[in-house]
């Protein structure tokens, strides 16, 4: 079995969406110990979507299904589409999606979508990917994967009421 760490590291200084948060890591002296203290956006690295991302009343990242993140997945170069019967899909080397690949993907029975980009697509294929179910992981580090289907775990932070969260995203191969 090889496991495969397919997140990008946080670290001051990294990129982040123009517009969002910078993150600062701020180490804290307590006595003999040190603690850290976190500034960072939701949308920060390795990141995961939820419908309250663009819906008002969409559900928040800690109601996301677990199913939909611990799965198989279909790494593909872009861009290819998924051939196996596998419940997510992650986009190597992606392009925005248009609004007819994610139709598609949809019908396909994909439950949860991945890139290794900023972000998936526009506005447009955010909303009808978030108000169908499907859950969007993006800025993924799948330079090192090759193609094919892996055992996935993508598990955000359970931050109550946040529309994305931070996550740890890794692939596991038998």
């Amino acid at each position: 079995m090889k496991i495969h760490d397919v997140s990008v590291g946080l670290h001051p200084g990294m990129y982040v969406y123009p517009g969002d948060p910078e993150f600062h890591l701020t180490r804290i002296q307590m006595g003999d110990a040190f603690i850290s203290s976190l500034s960072l956006g939701t949308h920060t690295g390795t990141h995961i979507d939820a419908p309250a991302h663009y819906f008002e009343n969409g559900n928040p990242v800690d109601t996301l299904d677990l199913d939909n993140l611990i799965t198989s997945a279909e790494v593909v170069t872009s861009p290819l589409m998924p051939e196996k019967n596998c419940k997510a899909v992650l986009f190597k080397n992606a392009v925005p999606l248009s609004l007819e690949t994610a139709k598609h993907l949809l019908l396909a029975g994909i439950k949860t979508i991945g890139c290794d980009t900023p972000s998936i697509g526009d506005d447009d294929v955010h909303r009808f990917l978030l108000e169908n179910g499907i859950i969007i992981i993006e800025l993924l580090n799948l330079s090192n994967i090759l193609d094919g289907v892996y055992r996935m775990a993508a598990l955000p932070l359970k931050i109550e009421g946040a529309d994305a969260s931070p996550a740890r995203v890794v692939l596991v191969e038998d």
